[in-house]
This record gives structure tokens, C-alpha cells and sequence, in this order.
């Protein structure tokens, strides 16, 4: 009897230690929350769009974060079209970062970026937001310093949006999928998904998102925090298929309703035309955007 009680304690530390790790939260406990944020800037034609999902606990508490940053400057030899991320060893930070002593033998952006992600888990949106920071917005306290030595004000300030917009969900693990276009020369669309699953892998709750962001920043706000002032639902009307018309938003709560009950694989093989719509009935009455960066973004998913 003895022998069995060893072998449930050693089970449960386990258990316990599995509890908080970065993004094999398939292995964690139960999300309460899922949430997206997303932080858009411009400086001299490069804009940058800082987008984090996060997983909470019932209690409030960080137990997922994925980071990612989508950095072009349209119509130049600095255009690109993957996320700091989706680059990693080709963004050719870890020379530069090695030179700064910080960080034995220098850290890639992506490895940074990870650092702080290890450094979120385990904490509340307040504790994030309380991170010490210099004037520059460089993380100053030890806990930070010795391995992520990036600029941290807007992973900060998307973090706690994140958490801020969070929604109800009851999943066993969280993914988020991406994708950047360039438009005309001048504008970057980054696409973002993040879908809160259950232990069979299908979707419970889904999260969709797009920061169109020109060269000039008029505006830095996501589709999704334009609301009524995007200003899609008199053209939507005059397509016909949706009766009054239908705002971005709306079309959008359309597609994460259709996505609910589904795999990330049945979402990815969802019917379009040659030009990215919907032609399936489940669909077409409701969802009139194109889906075709869309659903490279779901296809990212993982």
C-alpha cells in the first residue's frame, strides 16, 4: 500500500511540474481564459505589429503565452513577409546580441522571445505590467537581463491586452497561426488566429483578428478594434448574400463560429474560389471576406 501512495506522489509532482510550461500546454491543466493582443507601431515606413495569445487559469493566471512580431517596411529591401519568429536564425540578431555580454554567446530574436514568454508563466496580467523597464524600454530586473535583452514595452503592453480581452473557454490547449501580406507597397496585413481547443483537438473557442497598418500609420488599430468605424457593411449589403450587410467584425464572428466543433486540418480544407472566398453554404450567407491569408494563418496553427 506504501508503494502504491509513492507512486501516486511521484505521479502528481509530476503532474505538477508540467503544470506552467511555455507553449506544450497541451500537458497543462484546463484554460479558463484565452485572450489575444496586439500592439501595431510605425517608425520611418517599417511598421511593426507585436501580437501575443495567452492561456489563463481560473485564478487569472498566465499558464500560455505565444509572442510573435510582424516587422516590414513595404516597397524596400526590407520587405518582408514571415514574423520575427517564422525567420529565426536568419534574423541575425545573436552576433550583435553576443557583443553585448548580456547573454552567453548571444541570443536570437526568436530565443529572446521565448525568454520571455518563460518569464510571463506563472504570472497575472498586474505582475506583467509591473515588469521594471528603462526609459528605453529594456527589461532592467535580473530576472530578464541575462537572457532577453530586446526591446520588451510592447511584448508588455500586448500581454496584458491580451489578458485584458481574454474569453471564457474551457480547453485543454491553445495554438495561434499567422500570416503577412503586403498590399500595394505601402500596407502589412498581419493575420492572426488562435484557437482554444478540447482533448479531441477540436476548436471551443476561436479568436480572429487582422492589423492592416499603411506606412504612414493612420491608423494602429486591428480590424477587430475598429468595430462599426471600418466601415465594410454598406459594400457587404450590396453583395447580397448577407441581409443588411455585415461589418468586418460581425463576418469575422462568423468565421469563429464556424470554426467551433472543427479540426485545424478541416478548417484549413475549407472550400474558397480561385480568389479566397467561401463558397460553401455553411459560409457564404455569413462570411463574405477573403479567407485566403486567413486560412494560411489557420494552417500555421500548432
Amino acid at each position: 500500500m506504501k508503494k502504491l501512495l509513492s507512486t501516486l506522489a511521484a505521479f502528481a509532482l509530476v503532474a505538477t511540474a508540467l503544470v506552467g510550461c511555455k507553449s506544450d500546454s497541451a500537458t497543462a491543466a484546463t484554460y479558463a481564459k484565452v485572450g489575444l493582443g496586439v500592439v501595431s507601431s510605425v517608425e520611418d515606413g517599417e511598421i511593426s505589429t507585436t501580437f501575443v495569445a495567452v492561456g489563463l487559469d481560473s485564478d487569472g493566471v498566465i499558464q500560455y503565452i505565444d509572442l510573435d512580431v510582424a516587422q516590414s517596411t513595404p516597397g524596400t529591401d526590407s520587405e518582408y513577409t514571415q514574423t520575427k519568429e517564422e525567420r529565426g536564425d536568419d534574423y541575425g540578431m545573436k552576433d550583435y546580441s553576443a557583443s553585448l555580454g548580456n547573454i552567453e554567446n548571444g541570443g536570437e530574436w526568436y530565443e529572446q522571445a521565448e525568454a520571455f514568454e518563460e518569464y510571463c508563466i506563472g504570472k497575472t496580467s498586474d505582475e506583467v505590467a509591473a515588469t521594471e523597464v528603462s526609459e528605453d524600454g529594456y527589461a532592467t530586473g535580473e530576472d530578464l537581463t541575462s537572457s532577453c535583452t530586446i526591446h520588451v514595452t510592447d511584448f508588455i503592453e500586448a500581454t496584458t491586452k491580451a489578458c485584458e480581452n481574454a474569453e471564457d473557454t474551457e480547453a485543454d490547449s491553445i495554438v495561434m497561426g499567422r500570416s503577412m501580406t503586403i498590399e500595394d507597397e505601402t500596407t502589412l496585413d498581419t493575420n492572426m488566429i488562435v484557437f482554444a481547443l478540447d482533448s479531441d483537438s477540436k476548436v471551443v473557442t476561436a479568436i480572429l483578428d487582422i492589423a492592416q497598418i499603411d506606412n504612414e500609420g493612420e491608423t494602429l488599430q486591428t480590424k477587430l478594434e475598429r468595430g462599426d468605424d471600418y466601415g465594410m457593411k454598406d459594400y457587404s449589403a450590396s453583395l447580397g448574400n448577407i441581409d443588411g450587410g455585415g461589418e468586418w467584425y460581425e463576418q469575422a464572428a462568423a468565421f469563429e463560429e464556424y470554426c467551433v466543433g472543427k479540426t485545424v486540418d478541416e478548417i484549413t480544407a475549407t472550400e474558397t474560389d480561385e480568389s479566397g472566398y467561401a463558397t460553401g453554404e455553411d459560409l457564404t450567407s455569413s462570411c463574405t471576406i477573403n479567407l485566403s491569408a486567413i486560412l494560411e494563418a489557420v494552417s500555421k496553427a500548432q
